[in-house]
């Protein structure tokens, strides 16, 4: 069975410090991946590379203090193979360019035998002179979702987004640099400036001191709803769309379609805390945090092994009994994929002395996996396969589960064109890929 890869983060920047000003950038979206990090830049006439394994600081952060360059590239990745290696870690580069890369090519493998898609990316584009004669067939030959910064030999960084928009690409300037984000809020919270996003299908060249644009394709938009309900930071934007006032609507939606008979809200942190907060407005049952996510715990969903996800759920939260102990609770998350986390959260509110708890999640449930680069695996493996919502309640000990349906989250994103291929098993991509016995055949 074809695997994805990544669901990652990409930080750009040309100008005076670049690099360290990607270091910072690279900290900024560390919660889009905790493995590996690393950084190319521009060293004279040739590219150099600084990676390493684990979160930014320590992967790259005692690696280039005395580094300095105009040119360079980042980025922050979680792999969902089960294994994490240097080799795999990004950017990966030749002697001509070097690539940093978020998404997953779902046909790459129809082009040889390569150990990631961004090899079959590095191998793809080295095989021509020219760049954008280079992306443009790539465009054409590759399936599935990229944004991506391509540093080239000659200093020149080009930024893609694939012709779906799947993930976000935003243009932006810090001080006298111009960068290149997955996410503008990385940009403002350092002091610069958001220009606009990357269109899907367009091809942005950063040379010298300007931006030149190219639109290479144009298909049907289908940007992924999880960036909305999970994937990015609260303060962040997408295409416009601010990502905090999507799931407060969420919360809202739900209150409004699946309410629940309780005393208290409970968020689970951090993405849900603002559908929690519209929940509680509409409904005006009274937010507690009772639940706190320890400071040094990562994210669970993007590990990469059951039992990495195991040993972290240990530790991810504690409970304030004081402020749940005898009340009847509207527990409010953002999605539920395997249940792991959400049992044991479960479990923790029980022990603390909960009454009756009802899970309100604000997303669909996730039936089918993604192969545009979010770690869902095998249908046999979501515990939404095959269940409803009354078997989902009773696997994880919850008094009742209710979640949004399809529709009611476009509505309350606000706009209709994102990718709900996780919900539906309609894929937004142009081929037919059986990936193995329990899966589905991508269609439009």
């Amino acid at each position: 069975m074809i695997k994805v890869k990544e669901h990652c983060g990409v930080f750009a920047s040309m100008g005076e410090g670049s690099v360290h000003i990607v270091y910072e950038g690279l900290k900024l979206l560390q919660h889009r991946g905790e493995e590996s990090a690393g950084i190319s830049f521009l060293n004279g006439e040739n590219l150099a590379t600084i990676k390493g394994l684990g979160l930014v600081d320590e992967a790259i952060g005692d690696k280039i203090g005395n580094v300095f360059s105009n040119v360079s590239i980042g980025h922050v990745r979680y792999s969902t193979t089960g294994k994490t290696t240097i080799d795999e870690a990004q950017p990966l580069s030749n002697d001509k360019i070097s690539i940093a890369f978020n998404g997953t090519i779902t046909n790459y493998f129809q082009f040889g035998n390569f150990s990631t898609d961004t090899e079959f990316i590095l191998n793809f584009m080295a095989k021509y002179s020219d760049p954008l004669e280079g992306l443009s067939n790539f465009m054409a030959s590759a399936d599935g979702a990229y944004s991506m910064v391509i540093m080239w030999k000659d200093g020149r960084i080009f930024a893609v987004r694939d012709p779906h928009g799947f993930r976000p690409l935003v243009l932006g300037r810090i001080n006298n640099n111009l960068v290149i984000s997955s996410e503008d809020s990385a940009i403002i919270q350092m002091g610069g400036k958001v220009i606009r996003d990357v269109k899907p299908g367009e091809v942005v060249v950063v040379e010298n001191d300007s931006f030149l644009s190219y639109q290479l394709q144009r298909q049907d938009i289908a940007v992924c709803s999880f960036e909305y309900i999970y994937f990015s930071r609260s303060d962040t934007s997408i295409d416009g769309y601010p990502v905090y006032d999507a799931r407060i609507r969420l919360g809202e939606v739900l209150a409004e379609k699946h309410p629940a008979n309780a005393q208290i809200v409970v968020p689970v942190p951090d993405s849900a805390r603002p559908i929690a907060l519209g929940f509680s407005r509409k409904t005006g049952i009274p937010i507690e945090e009772g639940l706190v996510r320890t400071l040094n715990s990562k994210r669970s969903f993007i590990l990469p092994s059951d039992r990495s996800r195991v040993l972290t759920l240990e530790e991810k939260f504690g409970v304030v009994s004081s402020a749940i102990k005898g009340k009847d609770i509207a527990l409010i998350d953002d999605s539920i994929v395997r249940g792991n986390t959400m049992r044991r959260i479960i479990q923790l509110l029980r022990r603390a002395g909960a009454e009756k708890i009802h899970v309100r999640i604000g997303s669909p449930m996730i039936r089918y996996p993604c192969y545009m680069g979010i770690d869902f695996p095998r249908r046999d493996q979501l515990i939404a396969f095959e269940k409803d919502e009354s078997k989902i309640a009773k696997s994880i000990g919850a008094d009742s589960v209710k979640y949004l349906t399809k529709d009611e989250m476009v509505e309350a994103i606000g706009r209709k064109d994102l990718c709900v291929a996780c919900f539906t098993g309609k894929y937004p991509l142009k081929g037919n890929y059986n990936l193995g016995k329990l899966e589905v055949t991508f269609r439009r």
